[in-house]
């Protein structure tokens, strides 16, 4: 395994960061504690989840495997969204389409119990720091932008849970670039803790994060985390001959990935990537890693594996690195597969 600083903190994060966000939910809790063995086992000091995974269970599942050698890793996790039922079950609960904040509060919803406000952030890591079973974590990072929020009160919120000890570092997750310059001035002038990293969507299918915030952040002096770096499987040459994707997965259970990944230009793409890697006698996994580890300013990636063998190929990409020159042709050649694709079905 290598290793890469974080940010402006001297902090080594491997280079694959194992994502707990299938813990609790797809992978139970044996399984998990397998797959958090072999990461240690290969090198991976770097974990993340969130609150809101599997209605609180993944930081349940990842504390409890980490326990043992919690001073020696790098423990992650993410806040701002409200921990408990998914949307449909509070269709349910709540009746009908109905979701407002009037209906939730009759429901026994407090509005408050989501965003980045210092209430809900506060009660969040309690409840977090107690679900992880640890009275710190290395970094917290908002989930999302709250625009009811001030990022003035935001940071100085997360900047007390920094003199407090028990957050080390802070980051963000899907912040555009004005939003991630904007928090860090703040922190700047007002002499607060900074961001020192942030969660990106970036693959060989995804290249939007190229336009600003990967910029950004690279003169920011921001560490980018990529993730969704296997495009929910494609890029690992899964789905490339029609099939549907099982309904636990990630393409299967969420339309938005899948409307953005299973298209005709994507699968185009992504044979690519498997054609490209079976000459070069490797996994169309290790391949897309390896492309997502060769680009300026990523940190490291998030892996989201289900088992040891999955786990095995994120692992391979470690050891056979892309040099510029191979990452830009195969960023072109797919490109190019895209774009003959997009043009066809015109």
């Amino acid at each position: 395994m290598r290793y890469r600083p974080l940010g402006t903190t001297g902090l080594l994060v491997s280079e694959l960061v194992l994502g707990a966000a299938n813990f609790g939910d797809t992978v139970g809790d044996q399984d998990a504690c397998s797959l958090v063995a072999a990461a240690l086992d290969h090198g991976i000091n770097t974990f993340d989840t969130a609150d809101v995974y599997a209605g609180g269970r993944s930081e349940e599942i990842l504390g409890a495997a980490l326990r043992h050698r919690r001073d020696q890793v790098i423990l992650c996790s993410k806040v701002g969204s409200r921990v408990g039922d998914t949307e449909a079950d509070l269709r349910k609960t709540v009746g009908g389409d109905r979701l407002d904040h009037g209906a939730r509060w009759q429901a026994g919803i407090a509005p408050s119990d989501q965003g980045l406000s210092r209430k809900h952030l506060v009660s969040a890591l309690e409840s977090s720091l107690r679900r992880l079973g640890t009275d710190y974590i290395d970094l917290y990072q908002l989930h999302r932008f709250d625009p009811h929020s001030g990022v003035e009160e935001v940071l100085r919120t997360l900047d007390d849970m920094v003199s407090a000890g028990k957050v080390r570092y802070i980051g963000c997750s899907g912040w555009a670039a004005w939003q991630l310059y904007r928090g860090l001035w703040l922190s700047d002038t007002a002499k607060l803790a900074r961001f020192q990293a942030q969660q990106v969507p970036y693959n060989l299918l995804d290249r939007e994060a190229e336009r600003e915030i990967l910029p950004a952040c690279l003169a920011g002096d921001v560490g980018v985390l990529a993730f969704r770096g296997l495009a929910g499987g494609l890029l690992g040459g899964r789905y490339l001959d029609g099939t549907a994707p099982p309904p636990q997965t990630r393409l299967g259970s969420r339309e938005g990935i899948r409307a953005r990944y299973l298209t005709v230009s994507a699968i185009a793409g992504a044979a690519v990537v498997a054609d490209s890697a079976a000459r070069d006698d490797r996994s169309a996994t290790d391949l897309s890693i390896a492309w997502v580890l060769a680009q300026p300013g990523v940190t490291a990636m998030l892996f989201g594996a289900s088992s040891p063998r999955q786990l095995s190929e994120g692992i391979a990409a470690i050891d056979r690195p892309l040099a510029a020159d191979q990452a830009a042709q195969l960023a072109r050649a797919v490109a190019e597969a895209v774009a003959g694709a997009q043009n066809v079905g015109r």
